[in-house]
């Protein structure tokens, strides 16, 4: 380097070149989008993500809410079909002992009609009774 001072030298080292302008325009134009899309990033997640969590959130109540609702009818529905079938095996019980009781009657002897007659209208009384029973029992159900 003969002819050249070390002053001039550094002076050349101090001056910018293209390259390095072109690269830090680069770099610049870079960040600023970068920084736009943090910004928008940020953005998105306030006006949608969040709003979406919380509606996730509210959602899951609202399905857990209606299954236990459901399941809270469906044991209700069970209970009452239960109560039917006792009520209806009862009803058809009666209906088998007025019938045991006709036969009885048809079958008896003078001397002992009076007293099978009066059974079977003691049975038939118990069999209405029991069907009323079981009429609102059914009505119940269709409430």
């Amino acid at each position: 380097m003969m002819g050249v001072s070390p002053r001039s030298y550094n002076m050349v080292l101090i001056k910018p070149s293209a390259s390095l302008t072109t690269w830090t325009t680069q770099l610049t134009t870079l960040e600023s989008r970068a920084a736009e899309h943090d910004r928008y990033s940020s953005e998105l997640i306030l006006q949608i993500a969040d709003p979406l969590k919380g509606l996730a959130v509210s959602y899951e109540d609202l399905r857990k809410s209606h299954a236990e609702y459901a399941a809270k009818l469906e044991k209700e529905r069970d209970a009452s079909y239960g109560d039917l079938k006792k009520t209806k095996g009862r009803y058809d019980g009666a209906c088998q002992e007025v019938e045991n009781r006709r036969k009885k009657t048809e079958s008896s002897f003078d001397h002992g009609k009076g007293k099978a007659q009066a059974a079977y209208q003691q049975q038939v009384t118990e069999m209405h009774n029991v069907k009323v029973s079981l009429v609102y029992t059914v009505m119940s159900l269709c409430k």
